[in-house]
């Protein structure tokens, strides 16, 4: 088990910033992270007296985390929070981290009298918040976000009177997490809007169809330009992007818990070439098919 500790990065996937950097008591890194396809898995590790926090944009990302010998399992989804306190284990286990959009933030709570620049009363209380909040995920409303966003964008001019200003947005934007609720239902995106959700729920009954985004639209009831900026807004990522989850989730289930080829698995999900189904999949897992069948079903992989 080790502790892992990030280096200053600035690329156009991630930017981390980190306290050497931008010298604010009692905030370690603050990352912004954007790619396309899957990472590698981060491997069980622990942060010394840091708060970390989680903010999905968009995509979905599965979380462990380890105490007295077993690992509890929680999926992140967009426009959610999830917390790990310090020295707790955490990772991603096996899951790879899947396409998305996310930030993430570290509180040093080794001097609770001295965060990000506060008085001691206000220092102090922001410990007791967030060494106490009620949930351990969080759903984020848009005006967080956009707080947390113009935190980031601040920092990231990395000049001391721009980070100033950067403070006092992060400063509000943990303030505010002890008001936040926790998500409905884990596992289960959720949308505020019904005509969304019957296109979701129409999505997840045809898992295994060609659908066509105008279908979709027709369900929902909107127009398909509407409607592909309602999903987006509602759920964090486009309708395909969406579908494209569900699709892998259930490639991976048969993959696990049939003998079917891959070949019959592709097309069984509605994709025209067993070639396609395994780029895409591979996109997702790091892996193709063969390979994660293999690791996660050796006795079925002598069926392909």
């Amino acid at each position: 088990m080790q502790e892992i500790i990030d280096t200053f990065c600035w690329t156009k996937e991630q930017k981390t910033i980190t306290h050497d950097r931008h010298n604010i008591e009692g905030l370690g890194n603050f990352a912004h992270w954007t790619f396309t396809s899957s990472l590698e898995p981060v491997s069980l590790h622990y942060h010394s007296n840091m708060l970390e926090i989680h903010c999905l944009i968009k995509g979905k990302r599965l979380s462990q985390l380890s105490k007295d010998g077993s690992c509890t399992e929680y999926i992140t989804l967009s426009n959610e929070a999830f917390i790990t306190f310090p020295f707790e284990i955490h990772g991603t286990g096996e899951n790879p981290r899947y396409p998305g959009e996310f930030y993430s933030l570290q509180i040093d709570l080794s001097d609770p009298y001295h965060l990000l620049g506060l008085n001691r009363d206000f220092s102090y209380a922001l410990y007791q918040q967030l060494m106490h909040l009620p949930h351990r995920q969080l759903i984020l409303g848009a005006t967080h976000i956009d707080t947390l966003r113009s935190a980031f964008n601040f920092f990231s001019d990395l000049s001391s009177d721009a980070i100033k200003v950067g403070v006092q947005f992060l400063c509000c934007f943990l303030f505010s997490l002890q008001f936040l609720p926790p998500p409905v239902q884990q596992g289960k995106t959720t949308a505020n809007d019904p005509h969304i959700k019957d296109a979701i729920d129409y999505m997840l009954a045809h898992v295994t169809d060609k659908l066509q985004l105008s279908e979709l639209a027709d369900i929902s009831g909107y127009s398909l330009s509407f409607f592909k900026t309602k999903f987006k807004k509602e759920v964090g990522i486009t309708p395909a992007d969406y579908f494209n989850l569900q699709k892998f989730e259930a490639a991976k289930k048969l993959l696990t818990e049939t003998n079917q080829s891959i070949t019959d698995i592709a097309y069984a999900l509605g994709f025209s070439s067993s070639s396609y189904f395994s780029s895409s999949f591979k996109k997702l897992a790091i892996c193709t098919p063969q390979i994660y069948r293999k690791n996660h079903s050796p006795s079925l992989s002598t069926s392909d």
